[in-house]
């Protein structure tokens, strides 16, 4: 990709990084300085992403990984995938307002590294999205990550259920999200929803998916091990929904209508994943997950309890930019890759946000669409 075609796809990529980062806010919690440590990810990105995405390409195609990836309990999703341009972009932005705003303050070699990400992005995810679409932003909303083979597939497993049984389910995949959640220092990295499949008259599947949960074998983090272990390291929930609306966004998160469906789930379907092969679970197996989920969290929040700021701020800057795994997994390189915080982000970017929780170029993206029009916020990249 020329750095003219990349140019052509910066104004789009903004508008999705805006609507995604101002309709959030800034993240924080009494446990982990979140907003400081994803600004601290975003500049780790800029320093590591070309360089794994490179050594990914020489293994196999963007093509090929979005196809591939359109599956249950897949590790790329819409998230995921997102994550190239929200990442990478947001932290070259900040080096650039950091000099004057000049675009021209990016090295040449910089400038041709974000051309290749932005072409190694844009043909991932017109592969994974139907109709060659590049966000769920692009896609009216819907996230639909699976081919409608799977879906009749799911349709077949999906069981009638009471509403009792339905308030106990989602009080289960709840208290996991929970523990997903505290495990990548609270962020999404672990989750997936995705959806609508429209499957008749008024009814709808929607997929609640956790990924990397701890059963024992290789922790996801090196925090990650704990006493407890679930019973598989993947779970997703399938629910069939009836008279509920859907809507999704490129954090594959879902808001509904109305906002709690419980007593509108009429069946549900729970899978895992073993290598290339989805397996139906039991029902019976939910117990065994809350328990561990539970417990699981309890150990995580008692360890994070007696971490200091820092440990805490790298851990999650760690855990942010770790999600390129998803594509080094792919190709079998994880284990080949450094995925220690960059020596430059260390030392310059670690002490600044141990001091500050924001980021100076941050305010780019709540401007007025007026302003943007000619300056998107992610910067065009110079020609000269």
């Amino acid at each position: 990709m020329s750095i003219a075609e990349a140019n052509k796809l910066i104004p789009h990529i903004s508008r999705v990084v805006d609507y995604q980062v101002t309709s959030r806010g800034l993240l924080e919690s009494q446990l982990f300085p979140v907003t400081a440590y994803i600004c601290v990810s975003f500049y780790n990105s800029y320093d590591m992403l070309f360089n794994i995405l490179k050594k990914v390409s020489e293994k196999t195609t963007p093509e090929k990984m979005g196809r591939e990836s359109r599956k249950i309990l897949s590790e790329l999703h819409a998230m995921t995938i997102f994550y190239i341009p929200l990442y990478y972009m947001c932290g070259r932005m900040g080096e650039i307002f950091a000099n004057k705003g000049d675009p021209k303050s990016e090295p040449r070699e910089k400038r041709e590294q974000t051309a290749f990400i932005l072409d190694f992005w844009k043909r991932l995810a017109s592969s994974y999205f139907p109709g060659g679409k590049l966000t769920v932003y692009d896609s009216n909303w819907e996230n639909l990550a699976l081919n409608q083979t799977d879906i009749d597939w799911v349709k077949e497993q999906i069981i009638d259920i009471t509403p009792e049984e339905a308030a106990r389910i989602k009080r289960v995949m709840t208290n996991l999200e929970v523990y997903a959640f505290l495990d990548e220092c609270e962020a999404r990295a672990k989750l997936c929803d995705h959806g609508p499949y429209k499957i008749g008259r008024n009814e709808i599947l929607v997929f609640s998916e956790i990924l990397h949960i701890y059963d024992g074998g290789k922790p996801h983090f090196p925090w990650s091990a704990t006493e407890a272990k679930a019973p598989h390291s993947n779970i997703a929930c399938a629910y069939r929904l009836k008279g509920v609306k859907a809507k999704f966004d490129d954090f594959s998160t879902m808001t509904t209508e109305p906002v709690d469906y419980t007593e509108k789930i009429t069946g549900v379907a729970l899978f895992t994943r073993k290598g290339e092969k989805v397996e139906p679970l039991d029902l019976d197996i939910l117990e065994a997950f809350n328990e561990f989920a539970q417990s699981a969290q309890a150990e995580l929040y008692m360890r994070f309890s007696e971490w200091d700021k820092r440990q805490r701020l790298l851990a999650g800057a760690f855990a942010y930019c770790y999600g390129y795994a998803r594509y080094t997994n792919f190709v079998g390189i994880t284990d080949q890759i450094n995925w220690n915080l960059t020596e430059r982000t260390m030392k310059k970017y670690v002490p600044y946000f141990m001091e500050n929780d924001f980021d100076p170029a941050i305010p780019r993206l709540f401007r007025s669409e007026e302003e943007k029009k000619d300056d998107p916020s992610l910067y065009y990249i110079a020609q000269d």
